[in-house]
């Protein structure tokens, strides 16, 4: 009779779920928390919320899917791996088990059935404790469960096939830790150290990471992308008002990733068993079990430590004099130096010893050059970061924030063609003067900040600059027209009390205001309420002070005591009711309305060039003999500015509805 050949052990499965049954059922006892919780809720409420609506339970489902199911199953895979594989680690229990009548194939299948197993025992115990809990809630629905059962078991088998693939490169544990999450975050972990380094070389480039290697890296990607949307029915009441009626679906965005990287994990797995079925179990021990990989963990070593390293010891030694971008010279020695330590390092790990140094000297050699050649590329910008401007055809939206030399700032945020062309001129000034501006050896004493901002139907580029106050530069020449301009004073203090579409805002109306001015009888500052009528009038002056250009003009004045004298600390409030439309159904007010109400303050200073502004508190009696406005250099010789500082005034931030922080929008005069 011919023998057969098994693939499949029983025994071996059972003896590993036996043996690691803590931990698949600690990891059960963990998960049935979270039903357990959700059933002590919902009594509390006496299921009276969720009555009638099983599509809150798959909004639930998706959430966990999406948000929480890569997260643990990422550590939870690497825990389960290193259980089943653990034998591979130790040089006795190899030996031992690769001496028993199973074939390698057999004990690959029966370890990777089992290790699968204990990934989704926690998973199914969670699972059929919530069916429970939504079926007694009457809320269960079994298509968005069932799209779950599928998510968790796509997910489940990419990680731990992510994580069995490292366990046949690997030697050790403390290995295998390494290398997994390396292999999980290694793209966005290197676009993110490369984009650190050009911000380092490229004038005004802050923030370059644009994730275009994310899908890389499993768990950021899928974190980023998956999403759940659910869409409620719109009803109109016999009063006009929109309100939200049941749930008519949940989406659960993007979660075609899922299948996408269950896939991936497939042809993981017939990698690990390329690796397997080649291992030697002399490897056991060794940092890297596979000798073909063994450069390419020292070299990947070394180019890690050149780009941590060089930036860490550039930032260390070759900065102590002052220099506006980073020096390619000085930081390719840095990374060279080490790029060199981390070759040695690696070479160490790998050879378990310390006398690696005997004929290294062409792999030393190899990794100084390699090394050196990749911060001469990057500080050359082959690609044109560094004099990128985009084309206003290309711009959704767009934004500006300038910030004077003594502390004062305005916003602005536009969709408009014309003012977006505005910000687009200074932008391309700017870059035509890049060289004079990284030339200088020392900071200027007078200077101001350009943050700028683009957004794109799919990208952000922003943009940092500090520029000089005096000089001959068209760059400056344009930020100060651009902060005195009326547009942009219009749209820096009254930008979120407009209606728009980019802030929801249907309706909007003046209520009142608060004047801040000094009672020379009383010595103390009051704060006067204005009625309807006085705030009407001080809103036209202050439109009137815009429209002449006379918001802005002290911005950029260099001598502070001509500042203080020209610039008057009162505040100067105009209160203002909203109306909101809300598009998120998630955001919908108590009664489900898709609208809702709210107040918002608008907070200015003026200076003494704001003729309107002040005739128009004279006109109403706010300002008289007794009350008046102090400038900061009669605040400052009345009182020592303890808590404001030196510049005078209190920059801050309002609040909108919901306790939202918006930038202050009146500090710019």
């Amino acid at each position: 009779m011919p023998s057969k050949t098994s693939y499949f052990n029983p025994a071996l499965f059972r003896k590993n779920l036996a043996r690691f049954w803590p931990l698949w059922g600690g990891a059960s006892a963990l998960g049935a928390l979270a039903p357990l919780y959700l059933l002590a809720a919902l009594i509390e409420e006496g299921f009276f919320y969720t009555a009638g609506q099983p599509l809150e339970a798959t909004i639930g489902y998706y959430s966990i899917l999406a948000y929480i199911v890569p997260i643990v199953s990422l550590f939870y895979a690497a825990l389960c791996a290193l259980a089943v594989w653990s034998y591979l680690y130790n040089a006795r229990s190899v030996g031992m088990l690769h001496s028993l009548p199973i074939t390698r194939k057999g004990l690959f299948v029966t370890s990777l059935l089992s290790g699968l197993c204990m990934m989704l025992i926690p998973y199914a115990v969670t699972g059929a404790l919530t069916v429970l809990v939504s079926l007694l809630a009457g809320i269960f629905e079994p298509a968005g469960l069932l799209v779950t059962i599928l998510g968790v078991l796509g997910e489940s088998l990419f990680y731990f096939s992510a994580a069995t693939l490292i366990v046949f490169i690997t030697g050790n544990p403390f290995a295998f830790a390494a290398f997994y999450f390396i292999f999980h975050f290694i793209a966005a972990g290197m676009e993110w150290l490369v984009s650190e380094l050009m911000t380092e070389f490229y004038l005004g480039v802050s923030q370059a990471y644009t994730g275009v290697a994310e899908f890389l890296s499993p768990t950021v990607f899928l974190l980023r992308k998956l999403e759940v949307f659910a869409e409620y029915q719109q009803i109109t009441t016999p009063g006009g008002w929109i309100e939200n009626g049941g749930i008519q679906s949940v989406t659960l965005v993007n979660g075609w990733l899922i299948a996408v990287y269950a896939l991936v994990g497939v042809v993981l797995l017939a990698g690990a068993w390329a690796l397997y079925r080649r291992r030697r179990s002399e490897s056991a021990g060794d940092v890297v079990a596979v000798g073909w990989m063994k450069p390419v963990f020292r070299y990947g070593v070394a180019l890690c430590a050149a780009l941590t390293g060089g930036t860490l010891l550039y930032a260390l030694f070759a900065q102590a004099s002052y220099h506006v971008t980073a020096r390619p010279v000085p930081f390719a020695v840095c990374m060279a130096i080490a790029g060199i330590v981390g070759y040695y390092i690696a070479s160490m790990l790998l050879a378990k010893s310390l006398k690696v140094f005997r004929g290294s000297g062409k792999g030393a050699l190899a990794t100084l050059l390699a090394s050196a050649a990749l911060c001469f590329v990057i500080a050359a910008d082959p690609f044109g970061v560094e004099d990128y401007v985009p084309g206003a055809g290309e711009l959704t939206d767009a934004a500006v924030r300038i910030g004077s030399p003594y502390g004062r700032s305005l916003y602005a945020s536009t969709s408009d063609p014309a003012m977006i062309e505005k910000l687009l001129d200074l932008h391309q000034a700017i870059v035509a003067e890049k060289d004079q501006l990284k030339s200088r050896k020392q900071p200027w004493e007078n200077a101001f900040y350009v943050d700028l901002s683009y957004w794109t139907p799919g990208d952000h580029v922003g943009r940092y600059y500090t520029l000089p106050v005096s000089g001959e530069s068209e760059a400056a020449r344009l930020a100060m027209a651009l902060a005195a301009d009326p547009d942009t004073q219009e749209n820096n203090l009254f930008r979120n009390v407009t209606p728009s579409d980019s802030n929801d805002i249907i309706a909007s109306r003046l209520t009142g205001g608060t004047a801040g001015v000094y009672n020379t009888e009383t010595r103390q500052r009051e704060d006067i309420d204005l009625t309807m009528e006085q705030a009407n009038a001080l809103e036209a002056a202050v439109r009137r002070d815009i429209q002449a250009g006379r918001l802005g003009r002290t911005m950029f004045l260099t001598d502070y005591e001509e500042y203080s004298r020209s610039v008057y600390d009162g505040e100067l409030y105009l209160h203002y009711n909203l109306t909101y439309h809300r598009e998120n159904p998630d955001e919908r007010n108590s009664s489900g309305s898709t609208r809702d109400t709210g107040s918002r303050s608008v907070y200015f200073s003026i200076s003494i060039y704001c003729t309107e502004t002040l005739n128009a508190l004279e006109d109403m009696g706010v300002l008289d003999n007794t009350h008046r406005l102090l400038t900061q250099a009669e605040q400052e010789a009345m009182t020592e500015y303890t808590d404001l500082g030196s510049s005078g005034g209190y920059y801050g931030e309002y609040y909108g509805y919901a306790g939202t922080a918006y930038p202050d929008p009146g500090a710019a005069f």
